[in-house]
């Protein structure tokens, strides 16, 4: 008879019966997804439902409520929210996984069902071409406008630019930067025209700025441009706030930004219905020290208050709800086209009236050329190019075609080419003028083009 007393033994037999409850009721503590799993089971759902099938009979409706009727792409995100409540209530209250829906259960649908719904995804990397340095994020638009772009190579004939205004940075281009937390809702603003339509510059992030981009922020705000911030109404939102107008152990700004919280705020959620779509958090720490951290990043003590429980992110925002939304902010603080001092309208209407008139000469003399006059192609042409990459690998063939027919007609690498026995000119000797209005490239005057080389 073993010398364990009864109550030892009671005490081992009771804790062995319970283990698979404690355990429940730990992961409980942690996970309300585990609550929500346990009373689906007590309260078992119906025999029809399991995810898939609840998923599949809804997402018609949220697609649709999420775009606008088709109108505008949506977000994997957004349609998720649409077609949460609906799922979740037919599971018993079981929680929807959000990877689960967006990667797997959406992309099924869409492929058993053959529609070609404009869902879009976040960038996932980058991909850049060698020579030409085009670059595009791994999205759903980059990618599906990349491979619509792909041709045979183009030629484009020679000819002069005509003039135009070169800008780069907020002086007579955007009146204001809208930073917004999510990378995802690019493709929809584009669709909108939500930049150009305002003269407005477009940040955004996954999650957090980076020094990088909070020093970008320093440099393009210190002329009174102010800076508006889109974020999820959550405790990250407002610390994201917090850190692009405060300095910290990392970054230390050098400026004082004109910042503006455009929310989401508590009261945008309610006047725009928002609070069924609220989710559970369970942040780990003390509640005194995240209603103090939300209180020091600008939160009101309701939203503190709530936030310690349920946060909203944008995506439960429908499309055309978020555009709406981010246009009423927009007027509310005054986001404006950009108009110029009279000074620069003046004398950019005198450059292009100038340029229309060169535009006119050039194109005359353009059609007097013949294209294939004059133009014997060297018989060893293949060879001559093949030894020339083998020369230079670092060239694509294009520039190493452009290369043979300036030696072949004379030029040099700098200078201009031999015409009718004269000899090659410098470009660059002399006081050599372009014709009034027209630009020496692409961008900006023909002075400014020369003071640049």
């Amino acid at each position: 008879m073993s010398d364990r007393t009864l109550a030892e033994r009671l005490k081992d037999a009771a804790v062995f019966v319970t283990k698979d409850w404690a355990k429940q009721r730990k992961a409980e503590e942690r996970h309300a997804s585990a609550l929500a799993n346990r009373r689906a089971r007590l309260v078992r759902a119906s025999d029809y439902y399991n995810f898939k099938s609840a998923a599949f009979e809804v997402m018609e409706r949220a697609y649709m409520a999420a775009s606008a009727n088709g109108t505008l792409p949506a977000s994997a995100r957004q349609v998720m929210y649409q077609a949460r409540p609906f799922i979740q209530e037919k599971m018993g209250g079981q929680q929807l996984n959000d990877q689960y829906f967006c990667q797997q259960l959406l992309p099924d649908y869409m492929a058993e069902y053959k529609v070609a719904w404009d869902v879009t995804y976040d960038d996932r990397g980058h991909f850049i071409e060698p020579h030409t340095g085009h670059s595009i994020g791994l999205g759903t638009i980059g990618v599906r406008d990349y491979l619509a772009s792909i041709d045979a190579p183009e030629l484009a004939e020679p000819s002069l630019a005509p003039g135009g205004v070169a800008t780069r940075g907020p002086s007579g281009c955007f009146g204001a930067v809208l930073f917004i937390e999510k990378e995802g809702f690019l493709p929809l603003l584009e669709a909108v025209h939500l930049a150009e339509r305002y003269d407005l510059a477009i940040m955004s992030t996954k999650g957090m700025s980076s020094t990088a981009a909070r020093t970008l922020i320093d440099n393009l705000c210190k002329n009174q441009v102010p800076l508006l911030v889109l974020h999820d109404l959550d405790k990250a939102g407002f610390s994201i706030v917090g850190t692009l107008q405060r300095d910290t152990r990392r970054f230390v700004f050098g400026n004082q930004a004109k910042v503006i919280d455009l929310g989401l705020r508590l009261a945008d959620v309610r006047a725009l219905d928002l609070e069924a779509s609220a989710e559970d958090v369970f942040d780990r720490g003390r509640d005194a020290a995240k209603l103090e951290n939300l209180r020091k990043n600008g939160a009101t003590r309701a939203e503190a208050e709530f936030l310690l429980t349920q946060r909203i992110e944008l995506n439960a925002l429908t499309s055309n709800q978020l555009v709406a939304f981010i246009e009423r902010k927009l007027r509310q603080y005054g986001v404006k086209k950009v108009m110029p001092a009279k000074d620069m309208l003046a004398e950019t209407y005198r450059m292009f009236a100038r340029s229309n008139a060169a535009e006119q000469i050039v194109q005359r003399e353009l059609n007097k050329l013949d294209a294939d006059a004059d133009v014997k192609i060297p018989p060893d042409l293949s060879e001559r190019l093949g030894k020339y990459l083998k020369e230079h690998p670092q060239e694509r063939w294009v520039e190493a075609v452009k290369h043979l027919a300036r030696r072949e007609a004379g030029c040099g690498a700098t200078s201009g080419c031999a015409r009718n026995g004269s000899p090659a000119r410098d470009p660059d000797a002399g006081s050599q003028q372009a014709p009034a209005g027209l630009s020496a490239s692409s961008g900006g005057s023909w002075p400014a083009a020369r003071q640049r080389r």
